[in-house]
């Protein structure tokens, strides 16, 4: 038995404003209903006696601390870049930007 209706999908679509198609309605309805029903098997699972487990690492800290370092200068960083303006690294423009 289907946990899920095509137009329980249909209205999630609505509510996350997508624009589905009939097959994406009746392909999700049945992808959905098959996570559902993983999800009712795992729930199902005996956990009786079963000590809960937050975090089997026991690993609290593992960054390194902060170590301030000599860097490039400005002048330094932009010495083998193949084009500049204004003290920064001019690159293409994207997405259509206007000149």
């Amino acid at each position: 038995m289907s946990q899920i209706s095509r137009d329980e999908v249909a209205h999630l679509a609505r509510l996350a404003r997508l624009a589905l198609t009939e097959d994406e309605l009746d392909s999700y309805a049945g992808q959905l209903d098959a996570i559902l029903e993983h999800v009712s098997q795992i729930q199902s699972v005996d956990v009786a006696g079963v000590e809960p487990t937050d975090n089997p690492l026991t690993d609290v800290n593992v960054f390194r601390s902060d170590h301030v370092e000599q860097c490039l200068t400005q002048s330094e960083a932009l010495a083998q870049a193949p084009k500049t303006a204004d003290g920064r690294f001019a690159v293409p423009r994207i997405l259509g930007e206007a000149e």
